[in-house]
């Protein structure tokens, strides 16, 4: 029985970036002896355990066989016999098919290390093209590691993955987890640079084919941003892109529904698209149209989001107002001047709205108990429109 350290630990370790997550790889060994350890057993497929101290996860060795479509379906064969290099054959990519024994000493059998040296994600063999999941994972990891690329060899297996049609065996969870999981990355526009390349950005986000230089300007202007944004956030405002370039469009894929967001996603997309040429102008609006506005936001039950959406419309509109191909220079001084236009517009909304809340939040209204319900409505609508003139002014 032999252990090693193996994927993103040993991987991350050579790369001098912090270990979150150590997994271990058990050589040589049966289910029935790791539970004499002490290991309890959790994998439902296939044998993993947890550490009876440390609650690290330990995989017996195996090979797998594909026998069905997606990403369940494969068979997995687990013995004593298996070898370390037959267990890392299986593996996604070299840099991730790397072990350490407990002596520190590095097993390298399909040259991750040399991968890492020259910046390449590489596919460890051609069963890379069995699991239409990879995709999305080497998209994921082309965006976690700035410099590298991916190998034109692995570019030609992900495209011919997308042209099988595997991708739509895969459940739209495992999808989102890999796209949130690469938002979060720093360089998620290269994420999308390799959704381009492979086909998947037709196949999963057909809106955006023709305006899909959009998503990476989008994205390398939320590298910018001093207030951090939410992976879900990002990805609703991906979502709101082609509402900026056709609003009447109805035949337009409901995203929403489709990667099953939450409900308060759903409330500030709505915000989004129905809101934004309304918030961009708020300031030469009447009165009683800037409160109807906010009436519309929620923004009295819920005003937090509404800041929320300020925030993202003010990213949105900057990202459309740009130069439209990706061969032409990004940064114009048409474009800068428009960006900072917007900028300092929305930014006016936003402290009216914050001057608003400010002064709505002192008044103490004194409700008649013998007023009715819509008198009180009333009533509150009245003083809530005094209050906006009064910042308005």
């Amino acid at each position: 029985m032999k252990i090693y350290l193996v994927g993103g630990a040993v991987r991350d370790k050579i790369l001098g970036i912090p270990v979150k997550d150590r997994d271990y790889l058990v050589v040589g060994s049966t289910p029935q002896e790791m539970i004499e350890l002490g290991y309890k057993p959790i994998g439902k497929n296939f044998p993993v355990f947890l550490h009876p101290k440390t609650n690290e996860e330990y995989a017996l060795a195996r090979t797998e066989k594909k026998i069905g479509k997606g990403y369940h379906g494969f068979e997995f064969y687990t013995s004593p016999n298996v070898t370390l290099e037959e267990d890392l054959m299986r593996r996604d990519i070299t840099i991730n098919a790397i072990a350490e024994d407990e002596d520190g000493n590095i097993y390298d059998p399909y040259n991750g290390l040399r991968d890492i040296e020259n910046k390449v994600i590489r596919h460890v063999s051609d069963a890379f093209i069995e699991d239409p999941l990879r995709v999305f994972r080497v998209a994921r990891f082309f965006a976690r590691f700035e410099d590298f690329i991916i190998h034109k060899d692995t570019e030609e297996l992900m495209k011919k993955i997308v042209g099988s049609g595997e991708i739509s065996s895969l459940s739209i969870e495992r999808i989102k987890t890999e796209i949130l999981k690469g938002l979060n990355e720093k360089h998620a526009d290269k994420m999308f640079l390799s959704f381009s390349s492979s086909g998947v950005l037709k196949s999963i986000f057909p809106d955006f084919v023709e305006n899909q230089c959009d998503i990476f300007l989008l994205l390398n202007e939320l590298k910018n941003t001093p207030k951090p944004i939410s992976v879900e956030s990002k990805l609703l405002m991906i979502f709101a892109l082609p509402f900026f370039y056709d609003a009447e469009k109805s035949d337009r894929i409901n995203y929403l529904e489709y990667f099953k967001l939450s409900n308060n996603a759903k409330t500030i997309f709505k915000g989004i698209e129905y809101e934004a040429s309304n918030l961009e102008n708020f300031l030469s609006f009447s009165v009683e149209d800037k409160l109807d506005s906010l009436y519309r936001l929620d923004f009295f039950r819920r005003p937090n989001i509404t800041l929320d959406i300020l925030e993202m419309i003010m990213l949105l509109i900057t990202t459309v107002f740009k130069p439209i191909s990706l061969s032409q220079p990004l940064m114009t001084i048409e474009w800068q001047e428009n960006k900072k236009m917007v900028h300092n517009k929305i930014e006016l909304v936003r402290n009216t709205i914050a001057e608003f809340t400010q002064e709505y939040t002192k008044l103490k209204s004194e409700i008649d108990p013998l007023k009715t319900h819509s008198e009180i409505k009333e009533l509150i609508y009245k003083e809530r429109l005094s209050i906006l003139r009064k910042v308005s002014s």
